[in-house]
């Protein structure tokens, strides 16, 4: 627990809550677990102590329903309506694995993830692809602002066009940055065969246990409410 009276939750929990939740919605109810999992968040980010995230969830969650039930009524529109609540599913678990990104680096990702006994390229892969997504934010904003220096406006009415000066110089980007991270990899040992020791040690809690278990009451209880 911190200083301020938030939760430090471990890594591992936050990713197997963003696995299991999405494929939950192939055995419960749609609307259960919509609900379900927006509670679920919001109190997991009040327990984490990311207040403006829980309510910027709460507030991009009501927008997008509140689109949904201005469009669902329409049948020109209701194709529309469809992808926003689709979209609207998902929204509880692009925040929570946010926070994911946001609050832990990759050393404390490494140490949670190397504590499940996984492989090593397993691990590694993981937490380059969870690092990547800070790192892809700022080069799409390098790219626009080089764009916008030679006159080039990324648009949605050119989509293709916009696409085609984005893609390309975002692909040789990955390409340098694949090449820059398994350096700092290599150089870190991470190639090495033993375990490796870590500044940071990310212990499985009681608090840990208790979201899990408060996690998995909730969808049992969905269960049991669609066979009522």
């Amino acid at each position: 627990m911190n200083k301020n009276g938030s939760v430090k939750i471990n890594p591992i929990v936050l990713i197997l809550i963003n696995v299991i939740a999405p494929s939950m919605y192939i055995f419960l109810s749609g609307r259960y677990l919509q609900i379900y999992l927006l509670i679920f968040a919001s109190a997991l980010l009040l327990l984490m102590g990311s207040y403006k995230r829980m309510l910027c969830l709460l507030t991009v969650f009501a927008s997008f329903m509140g689109v949904y039930l201005l469009t669902i009524n329409s049948s020109k529109l209701q194709g529309i309506a469809v992808f926003i609540i689709v979209v609207a599913q998902s929204i509880p678990c692009i925040f929570l694995a946010s926070a994911l990104v946001s609050k832990y680096n990759s050393a404390q990702l490494l140490s949670a993830l190397e504590t499940m006994k996984m492989p090593r390229a397993v691990v590694v892969a993981v937490t380059i692809t969870l690092k990547y997504i800070p790192t892809f934010s700022r080069e799409f904003n390098l790219l626009r602002e080089s764009m916008r220096l030679r006159g080039i406006d990324f648009t949605l009415r050119r989509p293709v066009r916009s696409f085609q000066y984005f893609i390309v110089p975002q692909l040789f980007r990955c390409a340098a940055l694949a090449d820059e991270v398994t350096a700092a990899g290599l150089v870190k040992g991470i190639d090495h065969p033993h375990r490796r020791t870590s500044y940071y040690e990310e212990k499985f809690r009681w608090y840990d246990a208790a979201v899990i278990v408060v996690f998995v009451a909730g969808l049992v209880g969905g269960f049991i409410w669609m066979r009522k």
